[in-house]
């Protein structure tokens, strides 16, 4: 039984050392994405978004940071990182997924009222604090959170460590971060998955009006996808907040979210056309072309005016 026992720890530990590499690579390849699209959208004059987009994309910088955070340390192959940067690491790993499930909600959120204005001759005069309040809050819970860990760290130093060698973080014994992380997720998650069916309805329901206004179907879609895409980041920060165990699959599934958020929105029209800056501009066709006067004008692609 020792070598069938010696080979099955050698596979396991292949195994291990396999989603470790995955789960860095996916994070190098979301944050560097994430990156790109972010300074294309602040650089380029042809590439126009609404700023709750702008904290979308940075939130999955923050993420992949502060995952990446032993390897840009150089730490990743140390079992027992120092304790200031992996009490730093740890207090970003719970507080992150806020992060990212606060600006997900706060880009529905923006979407929602942009398509219900829309369709409505309602006065704005609250947009400013609105937009201001969906801004700002993600980064105070992210701060809230993040403060009380490091206390709580600082305070009892012997609750942080990095549990398994497969997993690219450190986090806490203690499970009260991990608690404060999960009910907070949570109550994020159901707000952005009802806001979503709305938005799902009132397009719906307006159809015709959209379709009239030339809005493009692989719009819609993108938007949709988005929807899809941002209550699975959220679900699985949540269960990798409630989670006991870091197992490495779930790790690598959620490293997978940055990459997806950078494909989504890294691949709509205007931006490609600023990354492949060696092809001749084409007026876009009709059916792709979106009304400048829209509500949605800052959130989605627009065409280039005459």
């Amino acid at each position: 039984m020792a070598p069938i026992d010696h080979f099955s720890r050698e596979l396991s530990g292949r195994a291990q050392a396999s989603f470790l590499k995955a789960c860095i690579s996916f994070q190098i390849v979301g944050l560097v994405g994430c990156t790109l699209m972010l300074g294309t959208a602040l650089l380029s004059r042809s590439v126009h978004r609404h700023s709750t987009w702008f904290s979308f994309v940075f939130s999955w910088m923050v993420s992949g940071i502060s995952y990446l955070l032993l390897f840009f340390s150089g730490q990743l192959g140390n079992q027992n990182p120092p304790f200031g940067l992996c009490l730093a690491q740890a207090a970003l790993i719970y507080s992150v997924p806020i992060l990212t499930a606060a600006s997900t909600l706060g880009l529905v959120t923006q979407v929602y009222f942009n398509i219900r204005n829309m369709f409505s001759n309602q006065l704005r005069r609250r947009d400013m604090i609105r937009s201001m309040a969906i801004l700002a809050s993600p980064y105070i819970m992210l701060a809230a959170v993040a403060i009380g860990c490091l206390i709580l760290g600082l305070n009892h130093p012997e609750t942080v460590h990095r549990s398994h060698p497969e997993t690219p973080y450190c986090n806490m014994v203690n499970r009260v971060p991990s608690k404060i992380s999960s009910i907070a997720v949570a109550s994020l998650l159901l707000p952005t998955l009802f806001l979503e069916v709305l938005i799902c309805r009132t397009m719906r329901k307006n159809w015709e009006a959209l379709k009239s206004q030339k809005y493009s179907p692989s719009t819609v879609i993108r938007l949709v996808a988005f929807s899809l895409c941002g209550a699975l980041a959220v679900g699985l920060s949540l269960l990798f907040a409630a989670s006991d165990e870091r197992d490495p699959e779930l790790t690598t599934v959620i490293s997978l979210m940055p990459t997806a958020a950078f494909l989504i929105f890294g691949t709509q029209g205007d931006i490609l056309a600023v990354w492949m800056f060696w092809r001749k501009r084409e007026q876009k066709s009709q059916d792709e072309v979106i009304d400048s006067r829209s509500e949605l004008r800052d959130m989605l692609p627009s065409a280039p005016s005459d």
